[in-house]
């Protein structure tokens, strides 16, 4: 009988936590997205991810540094090593793209997670991670995430070529 007491207590304590947080999830919701200054907020938060002239300049930089050194890292690793009955040289190269291609999809992976770990913070909540928080540090990560991205596309071409013709 006293189990049963103690039970029922506990459920409706874990009911009355559960509903208090419900509450502070809604306030944190209603002050991000219902606020007064809520056009403003979405406007610079709009501004702040958008990719500047820099931001197409840097992937484009990003990729002919990690090409030139994976032909200088690849030739220089495989010149003297015997790979499969080949002998060195060039054929090194498409792997070292691709390890420098797979840093930057774990960089991009990376970024992801900050950005998702933030969100949960910020709202309280775990299932809300995926939800945008229009904060600036959001938007610089989401530009980030945009030029890591865009580094990967000719990355992929390049390990794409080295692998298959050389």
């Amino acid at each position: 009988m006293k189990k049963d007491n103690i039970r029922a207590s506990l459920k409706k304590y874990r009911a009355s936590q559960k509903q208090v947080h419900a509450q502070e999830v809604e306030e944190i919701l209603q002050d991000t997205y219902d606020a007064s200054d809520q056009n403003a907020k979405v406007y610079f938060y709009r501004q702040n991810k958008k990719l500047r002239w820099w931001g197409w300049v840097l992937p484009w930089v990003f990729a002919l540094v990690a090409t030139g050194l994976s032909f200088l890292i690849g030739w220089l690793l495989y010149n003297d090593v015997n790979l499969n009955g080949i002998n060195g040289g060039w054929h090194g190269v498409g792997w070292v793209s691709l390890s420098f291609l797979i840093a930057f999809v774990f960089a991009y992976m990376v970024l992801s997670w900050f950005r998702n770990r933030a969100a949960a913070k910020y709202f309280n909540h775990k299932a809300r991670r995926y939800q945008y928080t229009l904060t600036e540090w959001e938007a610089k990560i989401i530009v980030w995430k945009k030029i890591v991205f865009l580094t990967c596309l000719p990355l992929i071409l390049v390990t794409g070529l080295t692998i298959g013709l050389l």
